[in-house]
């Protein structure tokens, strides 16, 4: 039996209430929050530099052939 189709309205539903519900934990574990959120944001600037750094090197690999 096929799967019907998700309603666009109950995926923008189940993002609002999830999104409220980080919030309401944010606020009330605002010291945690702080710190995923930094530790994230250092993530993701790690991956960014090692990504371009891996781009620069391919660049410049395929340039000197």
């Amino acid at each position: 039996m096929p799967v019907s189709p998700n309603n666009p309205q109950d995926t923008q539903a189940v993002i609002a209430v999830l999104i409220a519900i980080t919030a309401c934990l944010c606020v009330a574990y605002w010291r945690t929050a702080l710190r995923i959120i930094l530790f994230v944001v250092l993530a993701l600037a790690v991956f960014g530099v090692v990504a371009g750094i891996d781009g620069v090197t391919s660049l410049m690999a395929q340039h000197h052939r």
